[in-house]
């Protein structure tokens, strides 16, 4: 073999084992590192927490709407039994009612000449 046809056929196998430890200086890694990890583990937590918040404000929002509508329709059961009792008096301070009453039941007359007018207002 010449020296040339040496020199060559060295040069090859050291590109070749070049090429070899090229190859075996990388090292395959884990697809997600530590950090990443850490990052997706903080954005789970955020989202779990966030939700747990949201759903413990839609169940507050709920019971005080349910207490709204409970206040609310006492509300109009108490205006319906203001204006039954309203009627009432209304009936009951006739005047025709009151002098029937104090005629029959009472005994009394009615003298025109001792009758008062009071106003409500005075």
């Amino acid at each position: 073999m010449s020296n040339l046809a040496y020199k060559y056929q060295q040069q090859q196998t050291q590109k070749k084992q070049a090429e070899v430890k090229q190859k075996a200086v990388y090292i395959e890694r884990g697809r997600i590192t530590k950090g990443e990890k850490l990052l997706w583990m903080m954005l789970v937590l955020a989202f779990v927490t966030a939700s747990i918040f949201m759903v413990s404000n839609y169940a507050s929002i709920y019971n005080l709407n349910t207490s709204i509508q409970q206040v609310e329709s006492e509300q109009r059961a108490q205006l319906k039994q203001n204006e039954e009792l309203q009627v009432k008096v209304t009936e009951l301070s006739a005047p025709d009612r009151i002098m029937d009453i104090a005629q029959n039941e009472l005994g009394m007359k009615l003298n025109d000449q001792n009758v008062e007018v009071v106003n409500k207002g005075s």
